[in-house]
């Protein structure tokens, strides 16, 4: 990760967001939500991952490289195999990344059929753009924000139903605490979202035989045979 974003996720507002963050995750992802999750982001995380999830795989981006619970390169695909995960969650990674259509189809092949899918970043028209862009003017730093609904629809192109849409943290930036419910200013954005189900491919169906009545006359010109 650029230095530009280690000492910006250091400040305390944005740790702060951060912490907001996993607040609703948690209480968005459902109980048993199953065995192995991954969460990717743009640094460590001051939340914790919901206990809803027995296994967890944590990857950060620094320096064009996932590092965490193992090492990767960033432009090359996840480590991983098909429909390895039945959560995954995408913590303010977008915003920071080219690509981000490729990131985005690389996490639905990942994930199960029917698993959960989260997608956080800050929001454009959030009270915090400001505040942003002034803590990156002389880092050289960009952010790559895009509007939650302009997700959705991407997120519908490489196969997920987008179920939810959520607001998170403080209004504004110097505001350490966040509210406990979902705010309507709140700096960031929450889309929870299902990977489709495969569709069952019905057999083609197959006549069987009448089976001749038990009952009736025998046909013409046909005699019985007696014992």
């Amino acid at each position: 990760m650029p230095a530009a974003e280690q000492v910006l996720y250091a400040m305390p507002a944005m740790r702060a967001l951060s912490r907001a963050e996993a607040a609703a995750v948690a209480s968005l992802v459902p109980p048993r939500a199953g065995s192995y999750g991954l969460r990717m982001g743009m640094h460590e995380g001051t939340g914790e991952c919901p206990d809803a999830v027995a296994h967890w795989v944590r990857l950060s981006c620094r320096d064009a490289c996932w590092t965490g619970d193992l090492r990767a390169r960033c432009e090359e695909p996840l480590p991983f195999a098909d429909d390895s995960f039945s959560l995954v969650w995408l913590s303010q990674i977008l915003q920071f990344q080219h690509g981000q259509e490729a990131l985005l189809r690389e996490a639905f092949r990942v994930t199960a059929p029917g698993g959960l899918l989260l997608l956080s970043g800050m929001h454009p028209l959030s009270a915090w753009m400001p505040w942003l862009a002034w803590n990156l003017r002389d880092s050289g730093g960009r952010l790559h924000l895009q509007a939650p609904a302009r997700l959705a629809r991407a997120l519908a192109r490489v196969g997920y139903d987008v179920e939810s849409r959520h607001r998170f943290g403080p209004s504004l930036p110097r505001a350490v605490r966040s509210p406990r419910h979902f705010p309507v200013l709140g700096g960031g954005y929450l889309l929870t979202a299902r990977k489709r189900q495969d569709a069952v491919t019905p057999l083609r169906v197959v006549r069987l035989p009448r089976a001749a009545p038990a009952h009736g006359s025998l046909a013409p010109g046909a005699h019985r045979e007696c014992a």
